[in-house]
C-alpha cells in the first residue's frame, strides 16, 4: 500500500498525526532506500513512485496535498524474484523496469 511508503495520520495522544513513511523520510533527507520485492507492489505503488524516478524528482504526496522534491544524495533501489511459479509476481512493466539500471 501507498500509505506503509509515503505515510498516514497515526494516533496519538490528542488525536491523530501525520508521520513520514519510510520512502517520504528517505525523500526528504537524501537518503537511500531499498524497496523489496517491488513485482510485488500494487499497480498504484508503481505509479506513484514514477515521479521519483524521472525528470521530476518529487513524490507527490496526497495526504498533505504537496510534492516533496527529491533532496540532494537521494537513491532508491529495489529488487524483485524471478516472475512464475509464486502467485502475485510479474514482472514490472518495461517503461518502468527502464528507469532502473541493469
Amino acid at each position: 500500500d501507498a500509505a506503509d511508503l509515503i505515510g498516514a495520520d497515526l494516533p496519538t495522544n490528542d488525536g491523530f498525526a501525520w508521520a513520514d513513511g519510510p520512502l517520504l523520510r528517505a525523500v526528504r533527507a537524501g537518503s537511500w532506500i531499498l524497496l523489496d520485492e517491488l513485482n510485488l507492489a500494487p499497480q498504484p505503488v508503481l505509479e506513484g513512485l514514477n515521479a521519483v524516478l524521472d525528470h521530476r524528482a518529487a513524490l507527490f504526496v496526497p495526504q498533505l496535498g504537496e510534492s516533496v522534491k527529491c533532496a540532494p544524495g537521494f537513491r532508491l533501489f529495489a529488487t524483485q524474484n524471478p516472475t512464475g511459479g509464486v502467485a502475485g509476481r510479474r514482472a514490472l512493466p518495461r517503461s518502468f523496469a527502464d528507469r532502473f539500471g541493469r
